[in-house]
């Protein structure tokens, strides 16, 4: 099932990008950042993980105010607390519409459907009980996310992104992780990017 999903998000991206390259205003590209990521829904004092996104992006300009952008990116998430910890590492496919407030300057807003590529950590599930994560068997193999963004385009292809997205299905399968032993909710990734893009 998952692999059927995934199928079809890369075909839709490639499509749409086989169509816009006839246009004038089609672009693609690598892009590459930083991240800050955290879990919501814990409990104590929770350190981010900081890590790094790369992956691929491609771009068209429907007219002077609106933009599309399909990306598949590499990003490294999950949370820090004390000796306990949640490191995961997904496929994240965005898909982004671009609202142009100058030629430059646009918001974006879009969702994200995300895979988890690998994951290990030490955490307590939501009874106290130790919950080992060795692999994607023991948390959600997919995530999908709500995403914001800012953007500035730069003369000769560069382009700058910021951008916020927050989960929407629990990362684990068994109860809060963390410790957060007086909350029903499931942890939410809570991630922040910030990017450099090259249009070819």
């Amino acid at each position: 099932m998952l692999r059927k999903i995934f199928f079809s998000f890369v075909v839709s991206c490639f499509v749409l990008s086989a169509v816009a390259q006839n246009k004038n205003h089609y672009a693609w590209g690598p892009i590459i950042g930083v991240s800050t990521a955290t879990l919501t829904n814990t409990h104590g004092t929770i350190s981010p993980r900081n890590g790094m996104v790369f992956g691929l992006f491609s771009d068209y300009r429907f007219n002077r105010t609106v933009g599309f952008e399909p990306e598949i990116d590499y990003s490294m998430q999950g949370a820090y607390d004390g000796n306990q910890f949640v490191r995961i590492n997904y496929l994240n496919i965005p898909l982004m519409v671009k609202m142009f407030v100058t030629d430059r300057f646009n918001f974006q807003l879009g969702p994200q459907l995300a895979f988890c590529l690998n994951a290990n950590g030490n955490a307590v599930d939501s009874d106290g009980n130790p919950y080992p994560i060795q692999s994607i068997s023991d948390i959600n193999p997919l995530d999908f996310d709500l995403a914001v963004g800012l953007g500035y385009e730069f003369n000769k292809g560069l382009m700058v992104q910021a951008r916020y997205f927050m989960g929407v299905f629990g990362v684990d399968k068994r109860g809060t992780l963390l410790n957060d032993l007086s909350s029903n909710k499931h942890n939410l990734n809570s991630v922040f990017q910030l990017m450099l893009g090259w249009k070819f």
